[in-house]
C-alpha cells in the first residue's frame, strides 16, 4: 500500500514538472524580440504566487530552453524573474542582491554593457525601495557611468533611468543635482507621461529656490503638455502649482482660482495629500482675510483628508495644527491655541528628526559620490598609463595629462571636501544638539567597515601565510602593516573614547564609582560593549581572537561581581 502511495505521489510531482514546462514551451516558437516579454507574461500568471517549489522548477526549465536556443537576453531573464519573485514573496532578502549580482556577472561574461547596466541600476532602486541609500547611490553612478561609456542614445528608456536617478536625489533633497538629471532626461526623449512628470519637477525645484519666474515657465509647459496629451489629472496638478507660486508671492487675487481648480481636481481623482495642501493654503487666505467661518470649515476637510495617510502627511498635519492655533488665537480661544500649538511643536520634532536623518544619508552619498569618481579617475590614470608604454613620446604627454587630471580631480575633492566641512558646520550651529550623536555614529560606522576589511586582511594573511613563498614576503608585510592600521590603538582610542564621552557623559564616571580597580583596557571593553558591537566586531578593533573577547568579558564580569544569572550587555547597556 506504502509503495503505491509513493508511486502516485512521484507520478504527480513529474506531472506538476511536465505542466511547468509544458507552460514555457511556447517560447520556443516565439520570436525572439517577444520572448522576454512572453516569459514575464507565463511567469506572472502562472508561478509568481505559487510555492518556491514549483516557481523555480519552471525558471530551471525556462533557463533550459534559453540555453537550447542560445537566447542570453531570456537567460538573463531568468534572474529578473527570481529577484521579482523573491520581492513578491518575501519582501527585500540578500536572495535578491545575489540575483542581481550573478546577472551582472553573466552580462558582462557575455559582453552586454548595456544589461549590466541595466541589472546594476535596478539594483540600486532595490536598495533605494528599502531605503538602504548609500549603496543604492553607489549602485545608480556606476549604471550612469556604464551608460554614458556605452553612449545614453544606445541605452533603451535612458531617459526613465535619468528620471528615477534624479527622483532619488530630489527625495534626499539635493536639487540641484536631481536638476541636472531632469534635464538630461529631457534631451534624450522621454515618453509623453514623462515629459509632463519632468518639466513639472524641474518648476518645484525652482519654486523651492525662490526662482518664480522660471518656477512659472515651467508649471506652464507642463500644463501645455498636460492638455496636449489629454491627461486631465496632470491638468490639475500643474494648475495648482502655477496657484502656489503666486500664493508663495502673497498675490492671493490671483492665486485663488488656480488654487480651488487644484483642489477641485486632486480630490476628484482620489489624491487626498494634494487636496490637503491646496485646502491649507485655502485656509491660509481666509484667515489672512478674516473668513473665519470658512477658514475652520476648510480645517475640518483637511483633517478629514489627512486622518488616513498617518505618517505620509506629517508636514500638512504640522501646518495643520499651526493654522488651527492661529485661528483659535484669532477667534478669541486662547486655551485651544496653546493646546495646537503644543501639538504643532511635538509634530515638528519629529519633522526635524526626519530631515536630520536625510542630513546624515547625503553627507554619506557625498563621501560615495567622491569615492565613485575617484576610483573612475584611477581607472582612467591605468589606461593612459599602458599608453604610455606602447609610445614614449606620446607617453610623456599623457603622463603630464594623467597628473593634470589627477591634481585637478584632487583639487575638486579638497574643494567639495571642504564644502562638506562648511555645510556640516552651519548644521552643527543649526543643530548643535545632535552634533555629538551623529559624530559617535559616523565615527563607530566607520569603525565597523574598518573592521570589515581587517577581516579581509585577516584571511589574505592566513592564505599568504599557508603559501609561504618568497614572492609573498613582501604582500605579506604589506597586509600586516595595513592591518596594524584598522585596529583599535591607544591614539585612536583616545578619539574614540571623547566622542564617546561627548554623547555618554556620566558613563565612565558611574563605571568608576559602581566598580572599582578598573583599568582602561577595561574602560575600552565596556565603552564597546555599551555600543553594542559584536564580539566579531570587537575582537577585530582591537586585533584580538573572538575567544580573547570572550575571555575579557569573563574576567570583567569577575570583576565587578557580577551574578552569573544576570547579563552583562543589560547591566552596562543600563548605565547612563
Amino acid at each position: 500500500m506504502r509503495i503505491r502511495i509513493g508511486f502516485y505521489i512521484y507520478v504527480l510531482f513529474l506531472g506538476v514538472l511536465q505542466a511547468n514546462a509544458q507552460s514555457f514551451d511556447i517560447i520556443k516558437t516565439t520570436p525572439q524580440k517577444d520572448r522576454n516579454a512572453k516569459a514575464f507574461a507565463i511567469f506572472d500568471k502562472a508561478y509568481l504566487k505559487k510555492d518556491s517549489l514549483t516557481a523555480f522548477n519552471a525558471l530551471a526549465q525556462l533557463n533550459n530552453i534559453a540555453k537550447q536556443l542560445q537566447d542570453k537576453p531570456l537567460e538573463l531573464t531568468v534572474y529578473e524573474l527570481k529577484v521579482d519573485y523573491y520581492a513578491e514573496n518575501y519582501g527585500y532578502t540578500p536572495h535578491s542582491i545575489a540575483c542581481f549580482d550573478a546577472a551582472i556577472d553573466l552580462s558582462r561574461k557575455y559582453d552586454m554593457p548595456v544589461k549590466e547596466g541595466n541589472f546594476i541600476f535596478k539594483k540600486g532602486l532595490l536598495y533605494d525601495a528599502n531605503k538602504k541609500y548609500v549603496p543604492a547611490c553607489a549602485n545608480f553612478l556606476k549604471a550612469y557611468d556604464l551608460f554614458k561609456k556605452v553612449g545614453f542614445d544606445n541605452v533603451p528608456d535612458i531617459s526613465k533611468h535619468l528620471r528615477e536617478l534624479a527622483s532619488f536625489y530630489y527625495k534626499l533633497g539635493d536639487f540641484e543635482i536631481s536638476k541636472g538629471y531632469l534635464l538630461e532626461a529631457l534631451a534624450h526623449k522621454p515618453s509623453e507621461h514623462d515629459q509632463i512628470a519632468l518639466h513639472n519637477t524641474i518648476g518645484m525645484i525652482y519654486r523651492s529656490n525662490a526662482g518664480y519666474d522660471n518656477a512659472i515657465l515651467y508649471f506652464n509647459q507642463t500644463l501645455a503638455l498636460a492638455k496636449k496629451y489629454n491627461e486631465p489629472a496632470w491638468q490639475g496638478i500643474a494648475t495648482g502649482n502655477i496657484g502656489s507660486v503666486y500664493f508663495l508671492q502673497k498675490d492671493y487675487d490671483v492665486a485663488l482660482p488656480y488654487i480651488k481648480t487644484d483642489f477641485e481636481t486632486s480630490f476628484k481623482y482620489g489624491d487626498n495629500i494634494n487636496a490637503a495642501i491646496a485646502m491649507l493654503r485655502l485656509v491660509t487666505i481666509d484667515i489672512e482675510r478674516k473668513n473665519f467661518s470658512e477658514a475652520d470649515k476648510g480645517l475640518s476637510t483637511v483633517e478629514t483628508l489627512i486622518k488616513p495617510q498617518q505618517g505620509l502627511a506629517l508636514k500638512q498635519r504640522i501646518d495643520d495644527y499651526a493654522l488651527r492655533a492661529e485661528l483659535d488665537e484669532q477667534t478669541g480661544k486662547p486655551a485651544e491655541a496653546i493646546v495646537f500649538r503644543r501639538k504643532y511643536e511635538s509634530a515638528g520634532d519629529s519633522l526635524v528628526k526626519q530631515q536630520d536623518a536625510l542630513a546624515v544619508q547625503r553627507l554619506k552619498l557625498n563621501y560615495e559620490i567622491n569615492k565613485q569618481q575617484f576610483e573612475v579617475a584611477q581607472l582612467n590614470a591605468k589606461a593612459k598609463a599602458e599608453a604610455i608604454a606602447r609610445n614614449t613620446l606620446i607617453g610623456i604627454l599623457l603622463l603630464l595629462m594623467v597628473i593634470t587630471v589627477l591634481l585637478y580631480n584632487r583639487q575638486k575633492l579638497i574643494i567639495k571636501r571642504d564644502q562638506a566641512a562648511l555645510l556640516l558646520e552651519k548644521s552643527r550651529a543649526d543643530q548643535e544638539r545632535d552634533k555629538a550623536r551623529l559624530a559617535l555614529i559616523d565615527y563607530t560606522d566607520n569603525l565597523r567597515q574598518q573592521t570589515g576589511l581587517a577581516e579581509n586582511f585577516k584571511a589574505e594573511l592566513d592564505d599568504i601565510r599557508e603559501k609561504a613563498g618568497l614572492t609573498y614576503q613582501q604582500r605579506l608585510a604589506q597586509l600586516e602593516d595595513t592591518l596594524q592600521a584598522h585596529i583599535m590603538t591607544d591614539r585612536a582610542w583616545q578619539e574614540f573614547k571623547g566622542l564617546f564621552e561627548n554623547v555618554h557623559t556620566r558613563f565612565f564616571a558611574n563605571i568608576n564609582s559602581r566598580f572599582q580597580n578598573l583599568s582602561e583596557t577595561d574602560l575600552r571593553m565596556l565603552a564597546l560593549i555599551k555600543l553594542r558591537l559584536s564580539n566579531r566586531e570587537m575582537a577585530n578593533m582591537l586585533g584580538v581572537t573572538m575567544e580573547g573577547i570572550k575571555k575579557a568579558k569573563q574576567r570583567l564580569r569577575k570583576k565587578i561581581g557580577l551574578p552569573e544569572e544576570s547579563n552583562l550587555e543589560e547591566t552596562i547597556g543600563n548605565i547612563g
